[in-house]
């Protein structure tokens, strides 16, 4: 567990408690917590004493049911915080959530860091609603990295996948820490560029809490993060699930922990605008790929670029707007460590070209895709055939046998046999009810 001076005596494992508390979240104790760093900024450090959770007295000098209020805390919670403030009182669910979280700290790669731990990022504490906390699990170390977050679209193009994975590719090799949500689509490509690369780590920001690791499918994803030096953290509970209204908050932290947001394909009403809108707010670079004006999902980064966003043609583009760079034997220790294999490194270019058009990586029998290689379809196959996996292809993310039925229009008889074709070529597999591009 990171350890740093409290806040106001506060221990981590008081954050802990409160952050289980009925009516909670991140604002409210993000507030507490703005509030308590100003007292103590007030207060010389050889006049700070830790506050006694059973000395009634002692606590409500700094910390009142009256004050909680008045940080917008619903009255439920603030009695509840009163509670624990007076007498350790928590009730069996928030005690179970204390016991997990207490036990998962006992595994080194796991952390609690705190604003005022030496690992908390100085940028990330600067937006106006910093996290109270980081649960982190894997390389702290990575925190302290200059950062670009990359941002777009789940159901992004084939185009859009292959570009965001050569632009964070590059990025990494240059010695910037790429940051993602770990989402499909255009994260998940991001995160696997800088992993391909194997010299920076990578940075994945969970919406939900690190015992649900979303979505599932990226499980491999995010064990390949921890394995090459990165991290994985969450300002949410560990047991937190996912729910659809914990996604954007977690916006914010991807352009609050970075130097600027790449927003590598969105429509006009993609989430990944909430990241672009935080990045401005918090006075963060905006940069934006250009697509083609028929497609739908460049339009979100048009209109970026019309809003005054900067274009990006290469990755100088990005490393001319953030100079900051990694020292040299940071990234030596970290490839060092987390590689496992060194004869498995591949020979590293400083720049790699960018492909013009998604056309041309398809000229030959393997159409190759961030560390995968895919099977290109025989001019010989079905015209049903070519268009589910110019479908599949287009929507970027495995799909169920009831998806493809919507979206292609085909009956379910046709569907199984279009199916089998393409399994016989290799095009597809199935796994678990999910059709994966192979």
């Amino acid at each position: 567990m990171s350890l740093s001076f409290p806040i106001s005596g506060l221990s981590p494992t008081d954050w802990l408690c409160l952050s289980f508390l009925s009516g909670i979240g991140p604002a409210r104790l993000s507030r507490l917590c703005t509030y308590l760093s100003e007292l103590d900024q007030q207060t010389p450090m050889s006049e700070r004493a830790p506050l006694s959770l059973f000395d009634e007295e002692k606590t409500t000098e700094a910390i009142s049911y009256e004050l909680l209020i008045a940080l917008k805390w619903p009255e439920i919670t603030a009695r509840q915080a009163m509670d624990y403030f007076s007498n350790g009182l928590l009730t069996k669910e928030q005690q179970a959530k204390r016991d997990e979280s207490l036990a998962w700290l006992e595994d080194t790669d796991h952390h609690l860091i705190l604003q005022e731990d030496e690992y908390y990022p100085r940028a990330l504490k600067e937006i106006s609603v910093a996290p109270a906390f980081l649960y982190v699990e894997g390389n702290r170390d990575a925190l302290a990295l200059p950062k670009i977050g990359i941002v777009g679209a789940r159901k992004c193009s084939r185009y859009g996948r292959d570009i965001t994975f050569q632009f964070a590719e590059q990025l990494s090799t240059h010695g910037i820490c790429v940051v993602s949500g770990g989402a499909m689509g255009v994260d998940t490509a991001a995160h696997q560029g800088a992993l391909h690369s194997k010299t920076t780590p990578t940075i994945g920001v969970m919406g939900t809490g690190l015992f649900h690791r979303y979505p599932h499918h990226n499980k491999p994803l995010f064990d390949e993060i921890l394995q090459q030096g990165g991290a994985l953290i969450s300002e949410y509970p560990l047991s937190t699930s996912p729910r659809p209204h914990l996604f954007p908050p977690r916006n914010r932290i991807i352009s609050g922990l970075s130097m600027g947001v790449l927003v590598a394909e969105a429509s006009v009403k993609s989430g990944s605008l909430i990241s672009a809108s935080y990045a401005i707010q918090q006075n963060r670079e905006v940069f934006a790929l250009p697509g083609r004006l028929t497609d739908a999902q460049s339009e979100g980064c048009h209109q970026l670029l019309r809003q005054g966003a900067t274009l990006v043609r290469h990755v100088d583009d990005i490393l001319a707007e953030c100079p900051e760079l990694p020292s040299p034997a940071f990234i030596k220790k970290a490839s060092d460590q987390k590689t496992p294999d060194k004869r498995t490194r591949v020979e590293k270019k400083t720049e790699t070209p960018l492909a013009e058009d998604s056309a041309q990586l398809a000229g030959s029998s393997m159409v190759r895709f961030a560390t995968q290689t895919f099977h290109a379809l025989p001019e010989t196959a079905s015209g049903n055939a070519k268009r589910i996996l110019t479908m599949m292809e287009q929507e970027a993310q495995p799909m169920d046998f009831d998806a493809l039925i919507r979206h292609s229009k085909i009956d379910a008889g046709l569907m199984m046999q279009v199916l089998m074709e393409l399994e016989l070529f290799g095009c597809i597999e199935n796994r678990e009810g999910l059709y994966f591009r192979c």
